[in-house]
């Protein structure tokens, strides 16, 4: 089995003596050169493996210039009122923006189960402190059962398939899926309507759903707490509250 970290401090120690060369270098040559030394290695790398939060977030800087160009060659395309040059612009624009999003999406995604990451969960619902909730709603902290013994018993490569399986249920519920840990999820709402009658009717379903590796069926469950939260809550707090109600639920389960 790889050794993926080993792997990284080689393949970056030889893209940093290949681009020390250079005086500017600009994300996409970086990734190029990584990709191309980590194929040495026999390694394949999706683009949100390869392309880091640095990366990313200076490609979008450079977007947001060129949005700033275009609304300036727009305006001057609405004084002089020459139509084709604006409509050029907006076409522009509208591509430009696409790429944004695009490339947002990277920033934000964790890549096994394409949920978000913790990242998304710190700018969207919590202060600039990244310790105060910004707004209310209500927090469900999910917990696969036995993981461990599933990836011993079978394989990582069988545990992976099932934490997929699970977030695409979870995400079935509420798009505002975070995958917070290994096995763990929050689940977020902005209302307190029908989450716990929800929550119960997908983990029915869930563990009732039959896994295959090779000849041997097996089957998994998910523990859940639920604990609303208020503007200027402490994030710790909550997750605390709702880490104790999934262990009491888990519990609960075992008898």
């Amino acid at each position: 089995m790889k050794n993926y970290k080993e792997l990284h401090a080689k393949i970056t120690s030889e893209v940093k003596r290949i681009v020390g060369k250079h005086k500017v270098i600009f994300p996409a040559y970086y990734g190029k050169v990584y990709k191309s030394i980590a194929k040495k290695y026999n390694l394949e790398l999706s683009p949100e493996q390869l392309l880091h939060k640095e990366m990313l977030d200076e490609k979008i800087v450079r977007h947001i210039i060129s949005l700033s160009q275009y609304t300036e060659n727009a305006i001057e395309a609405m004084k002089s009122k020459n139509e084709q040059r604006l409509q050029e612009v907006l076409e522009e624009t509208k591509k430009l923006q696409e790429e944004i999003e695009e490339l947002q999406k990277l920033v934000y995604k964790d890549s096994l189960t394409h949920c978000f990451n913790r990242e998304w969960f710190e700018d969207k619902y919590l202060k600039e402190d990244k310790i105060t909730f910004s707004k209310d709603g209500v927090l469900v902290f999910v917990d696969l059962n036995r993981l461990k013994r599933i990836n011993d018993d079978y394989g990582h490569v069988v545990g992976d398939k099932v934490i997929r399986y699970l977030a695409l249920r979870l995400l079935e519920i509420t798009p505002s899926v975070v995958r917070y840990g290994g096995d763990e999820f929050i689940l977020l709402f902005d209302k307190e309507i029908n989450v716990d009658e929800k929550i119960k009717r997908y983990h029915e379903h869930f563990k009732n759903t039959k896994f295959k590796a090779e000849d041997v069926e097996f089957k998994v469950t998910f523990a859940y707490g639920i604990c609303p939260f208020k503007k200027g809550d402490k994030l710790e707090s909550i997750l605390d509250d709702a880490d104790k109600k999934m262990y009491g639920f888990k519990k609960g389960a075992r008898k």
